[in-house]
């Protein structure tokens, strides 16, 4: 006992020992954080804070005012109010009490703030989009800068908006309720907008953050992408709502985001919407809360990652230092006074000039041997070159002789002042005194960079990825580019008067002149060329143009007036460049557009830009497998003397074919392929790849490339012919955001003519349109009160589809064959012609011009293999046609046919299922068909919960009962909700069950039994689902719910009708924030309703597939009731990098149990079965799951891709 107590004491000792040791050590860490930050000097402060709408009048002044005098001690300093400025009503209408909000703002936040030492900013939350927004919003805009000196930002509803707070300091906006509205309740959400789109919006981000680099970037958005606000049970599971922190758009938004400011440093988060106060960091990103109201959201900070959460009325305050780095502070508030209550050092400095060497100019000759790769990165096995091929790999690691570049011996004092890059390229931006810009181009590519940008969009896994085989195969798939091609494009390009920058290979060494930048950049191989943009517009280069301007701005001109137009003969020139070369990277950054003025036009001359696939070498098998599954391969085409698939080479580029290419016919073609045949001569090929590096020249691969550059020449004429006649197919005609009239004329011989007007009364377009070549027109309007005129008379026509777009239109169809108008149902047009065929529908998506939407096709073909102990191994493929058209959800038709085999059974079936979009506006047409072999098998062992089955006595054929099924099923497929489905499906069946006395099933039914010929039903089925986790390879939070309920009924037999219903729930709830350990459990059950029904209507219980009984065999119980329950307890035991993949390891431990019953049932037993399982999980995409369970009638294996709930 004496010993007890004494350890008892010592115990208590220790725990205030301990105690009394975190105290000082925190105040210690605190006292060396400010001793860090106090001698630094700050270049601009920003206070934050949010939710002033959601607060009481007397907690908004005591905030803002300290706020207000705290900042009188700033030399410069902003204040960022992050959304809900306004009451949670909303801004409302004039009609409808906005006078009351008006004098609310004025007297609980701009008189508050009205003394402010700086410059105030506010944005857009959730609760100004309450009330008639987006229009709302831009009145609030004008109100609070009309009685105040702040700004309101991003403007017009928009999505975002840039601001340089300092030289040093950007401050994003961004509109995430914009972003998580429904688009289809506001017909206007975008009309004063430049980014249409969800996807144009995020371009639009990660240009603000690469346009910012250097710099420190804070983006001021409502919703936070980083939070440990704490949910409640049903929204962890669930996220219903937008504002919940699961709900599909909000995880897509979020995600993203953060992905994309992970890639680029110095990015920090202000939000508001979670009302409490937080600093969160992850992924080398910080994030600030800073919203907190009576009623806060309560958080848990990890404060082992420096993590801080308050619930008291505070402020956030974020001070950058001229060194680059930063600190947050957060400040609590009362009636006398602040004081602060947490700060954490952002350690962003900038690399300073003494942590980098590098060797002196006298230890360099004029020129350095030098590759692309090393001898190590491009040394391939023999299989590995046959399967994947020999691409350009040996001449990425021999050495040739570059001329070593010393950047200060260039004239113009060239200094470095940004990163750069894009999805792929590393690069540094250079300024000259004449400020002129220029761009030095690693030759070796970032790998990392690009699965980051293109593969992986919604999380952060560059850090994961290091030095594993997904890097180096994609560092390895570079080598299908020629390294040097750029330079011998360039005598091409000179020979057609097509504008270019005039790139030049150098090694570049670590120096002085790179400054801080030689940390990442130097000691390899560089592309130093001038930078195509309007800072160089006086360069000879390019033409001396008035303005170089990039694509994303040449389409706002366009669309806000015809008097801007693209040169076609010098783009279509500049297209069938890239078909001769093998150019198939041709997206909208890669061009430049130079600005000339004629009169009162702008005609844009192209400049392109990045050639880094030229002359591509797509050899090896893998490749051309990979392209039957994965469409989007096919654009990666092997230069030849032909272009096979001019479609999907093409494809890049195609949005901008459709967009500047309005007026050209094929003699205009015809005419720029002479004359590109005409220019690149023999001569002028061989000078060209003259100025390739010395040695290069006379590699054996450009001695081919040449050979072929001479054979596609001969054949551009049918390449440009296969390619225009896919062009021409349909095409797109859009007015401008003025008021237009368009004269839409039928004439003879399939001719439709298409003459646009503007408000002035000058005809600004006008082009025939002939049947033989194109099947559709699909005119858009755009902004303005435009009409539509269509007459004449003519015959064999093509299909016209009118979209008035935004204001009232006016459509006058005299001719109403084969034309259909689409507008907004709630937006008043005039409709001159009765009996016009139109689809007024209120949607976003089909009523807004969106230059990416395209007609298009893909075909995939895969091959499947799995592996069941009822079924045996199974062989099959599955074909899939896909087209995608102005009308889609998600698709526009989609059709798949597929077949497979079974070795234990010889037995095979086929399946086909056809969707077809938007039949009704939001509905999909179905179509399910359905046929299986004589020799299909599924299992029976009787009906009841307590049939026996003893798996020693009886070979596993012996319960396989061979029934040959076929189905036919149309449905109405609802689709409009994200996650959500419902649909509707008559059906028509046959069932033809073998009679075998061998086995159970003869011995179960007599011979002369109807369960032995031909049953022909019909029926009607409905089901809803619901489906939101957070990732199907590793769920850990989320849910799924599916109800199904149905009839059948025998066509030859009336006695045979019954109804079931089966339900479905699906969990999956986190045991640890991380998602690291985590339950699930699925719920289900099936009842029969009626009791005329056959053994194979049954409910089932039992298999791996079917995931209600995994120890036990598919169909092993049969009863007219059945209910089960699977859970998991999931946990991850280990993450890593392997020499391939990031890869998570983890074990299951799972239980399910479940009955059946009959009607008058006495049992009262129920059937379990426990087990567990091995799983891997593969760079967050696909779980491999081997599992064991063990049941009455013994164990079973059970093998998945991803968890089945």
């Amino acid at each position: 006992m004496d010993r007890f107590n004494k350890l008892l004491q010592t115990n208590n000792f220790l725990k205030h020992f301990s105690c009394l040791f975190l105290v000082l050590f925190s105040i210690t860490a605190f006292s060396q954080n400010e001793q860090g930050t106090k001698n630094k000097e700050i270049v601009h402060s920003v206070y934050v804070t949010s939710n002033t709408g959601n607060r009481t009048d007397e907690n908004n002044r005591i905030l803002l005012t300290e706020i207000a005098k705290t900042s009188r001690n700033e030399k410069s300093s902003s204040l960022v109010v992050v959304g809900n400025v306004v009451p949670e009503k909303g801004y409302p209408n004039k009609d409808n009490g906005r006078k009351e909000v008006e004098e609310y703002l004025k007297q609980n936040l701009l008189d508050h703030l009205k003394d402010f030492n700086g410059k105030v900013i506010f944005t857009p939350g959730y609760n100004e989009w309450q009330a008639d927004a987006p229009d709302n919003i831009d009145d609030l805009e004008s109100f609070l800068q009309d009685n105040s000196d702040s700004e309101f930002w991003p403007n017009d509803g928009c999505p975002i908006e840039g601001e340089s707070l300092s030289d040093d300091v950007e401050l994003v906006m961004v509109d995430s309720q914009w972003y998580l509205e429904d688009w289809d309740d506001h017909p206007y959400i975008n009309n004063k907008c430049d980014y249409k789109t969800r996807l144009q919006f995020i371009t639009e981000f990660q240009d603000e953050l690469k346009d910012n680099q250097g710099k420190t970037i804070l983006v001021a958005v409502h919703h936070p992408v980083l939070s440990k606000t704490k949910v409640g049970f049903f929204e962890k599971i669930i996220g219903a709502g937008s504002q919940s922190w699961r709900n599909p758009e909000y995880k897509d938004l979020r995600g993203q985001l953060e992905t994309l400011a992970s890639q680029y440093n110095d990015v920090i988060f202000l939000s508001g919407n979670n009302t409490n106060m937080q600093f969160v960091q992850d992924d080398g990103i910080e994030q600030i809360i800073s919203g907190v109201t009576e009623k806060p959201k309560k958080a848990k900070p990890e404060k082992d990652k420096g993590h801080f959460a308050s619930y008291e009325l505070a402020y956030a305050k974020v001070n950058i230092f001229k060194d680059g780095s930063s600190n947050v502070e957060f400040f609590e508030v009362n009636s006398r006074g602040s004081k602060q209550i947490f700060s954490e050092q952002i350690k962003r400095e900038r690399t300073r000039i003494e942590e980098v060497s590098w060797l002196s100019k006298d230890q360099f000759g004029e020129t350095q041997p030098a590759s692309v790769y090393t001898e190590e990165e491009t040394d391939k096995d023999p299989l590995y070159k046959f399967l994947w091929g020999e691409h350009y790999r040996p001449l990425y690691s021999t050495k040739f002789d570059f001329p070593v570049l010393f950047l200060d011996t260039l004239p113009g004092n060239m200094r470095p002042i940004a990163e750069g890059g894009g999805h792929q390229s590393r690069s540094l931006r250079f300024i000259d005194d004449d400020e002129h810009e220029y761009t030095l181009r690693a030759l070796k590519k970032s790998a990392i960079r690009f699965i980051q940008s293109t593969v992986v969009t919604n999380h952060y896994v560059e850090d994961y990825l290091k030095n594993t085989v997904a890097e180096r195969y994609v560092q390895d798939f570079y080598t299908t580019a020629h390294p040097y091609a750029p330079m011998a494009v360039n005598g091409l390009m000179d020979a057609l008067e097509i504008k270019h920058a005039t790139p030049k290979i150098y090694y570049v060494p670590k120096q002085e002149a790179l400054g801080i930048y030689n940390k990442d950049y130097g000691n390899e191989l560089y592309m130093l060329e001038e930078h195509v943009g309007d800072e160089n517009k006086d360069l000879k280069a390019f033409g001396s143009p008035k303005d170089i301007i990039s694509t994303k701005d040449l389409m706002l001109e366009m669309a806000e007036s015809k008097e801007a137009y693209v040169d076609e003969d010098l783009y279509l020139r500049a297209r069938l460049l890239d078909m001769l070369i093998g150019d198939w990277d041709r997206h909208s950054d890669q061009w430049r557009w130079a600005e000339y003025k004629e009169g009162d036009k702008k005609r844009y001359e192209p400049i392109p830009r990045d050639r880094d696939q030229a002359f591509p070498r797509f050899d090896g098998p893998v490749i051309s497998l990979l392209k039957l599954g994965y469409p989007q391969l096919m654009s990666m085409e092997n230069y030849d003397a032909m272009i096979n698939r001019p479609k999907w080479f093409n494809v890049a580029a195609f949005p901008l074919d459709k967009t500047f290419i309005k007026t050209s016919k094929w003699e205009d073609w015809k005419q720029q392929v002479e004359y590109i045949q005409n220019q690149i001569t023999p001569e002028v090929i061989e000078e060209s790849f003259k100025s390739l590096p010395a040695g290069t020249e006379k590699h054996a691969s450009v001695e081919k490339i040449k050979e072929i550059l001479n054979a596609r020449k001969a054949n551009l004429e049918k390449i440009a012919r296969d390619y225009y006649e896919l062009l021409k197919k349909y095409d797109v005609i859009t007015g401008t955001e003025d008021d237009d009239k368009f004269n839409i004329t039928r004439q003879k011989n399939g001719v439709t003519n298409i003459e646009i007007i503007n408000e002035d009364g000058r005809v600004v377009f006008n082009t025939s349109y002939n049947s033989g070549e194109t099947d559709q027109l699909w005119i858009y309007g755009l902004d303005g009160d435009d009409e539509f005129v269509i007459d004449g008379d003519g015959d064999d026509l093509i299909k016209l589809k009118i979209l008035g777009g935004e204001e009232n239109d006016i459509y006058d169809f005299r001719n109403k064959r084969k034309a259909k108008l689409y507008d907004y149902k709630s937006k008043k047009n005039t409709i001159k012609t009765p009996g016009a065929r139109k689809w007024l529908v209120d949607s976003y998506d089909i009523n807004n011009y969106d230059p990416n939407k395209k007609m298009l096709t893909k075909l995939t073909m895969l091959p499947s293999l799995s592996f069941n102990s009822d079924t045996g191994l199974k062989v099959g493929a599955k074909t899939t046609y896909t087209t995608y058209g102005l009308v889609t959800n998600p698709f526009t038709t989609q059709q798949s046919l597929s077949a497979n085999y079974y070795f234990d059974t010889q037995g095979f079936d086929l399946g086909y299922y056809g969707e077809f979009a938007q039949v009704f506006y939001n509905w999909n047409l179905g179509i399910d068909a359905y046929y299986s072999s004589p020799n299909f098998t599924m299992n029976y062992f009787g009906e009841g919960n307590d049939v026996q089955y003893d798996p020693d006595d009886v070979s596993r054929d012996f319960n396989r009962v061979k029934i040959q099924q076929w189905r036919f099923a149309p449905s109405l497929i609802w689709k409009n909700v994200p996650k959500s489905s419902f649909y509707f499906k008559p059906m028509i069946e046959s069932y033809e069950v073998s009679d075998d006395d061998a086995r159970y099933i003869g011995q179960a039914f007599d011979p002369s039994n109807d369960v032995y010929t031909d049953q022909l039903y019909a029926g009607a089925e409905v089901n809803y689902n619901y489906f939101n986790k957070d990732n199907v390879a590793f769920p850990s939070r989320g849910m799924e719910l599916d109800l199904t309920a149905g009839y059948k009924t025998n066509i030859d037999n009336a006695n045979n009708e019954f109804g079931y219903i089966r339900p479905m729930l699906s969990i999956d709830y986190p045991l640890h924030e991380s998602g690291v350990a985590a339950i699930a459990t699925k719920i289900g059950g099936e009842a029969i309703i009626g009791d005329n029904y056959e053994f194979y209507h049954g409910a089932f219980l039992g298999g791996g597939d079917q995931n209600s009984l995994r120890g036990y065999r598919n169909q092993r119980f049969n009863g007219k009731y059945a209910f089960y329950q699977n859970t998991d307890l999931r946990v991850g035991i280990t993450q890593f990098r392997t020499n391939f993949i990031p890869i998570r390891m983890g074990v299951s431990g799972g239980f399910d149990y479940g009955r059946v019953w009959l009607d008058d049932d006495n049992s009262g037993d129920w059937h379990t079965n426990y087990g567990g399982s091995v799983f891997i999980n593969a760079f967050y995409a696909f779980t491999g799951n081997l599992g064991y369970y063990v049941g009455d009638d013994g164990g079973r294996f059970n093998f998945s891709i991803n968890f089945n709930f």
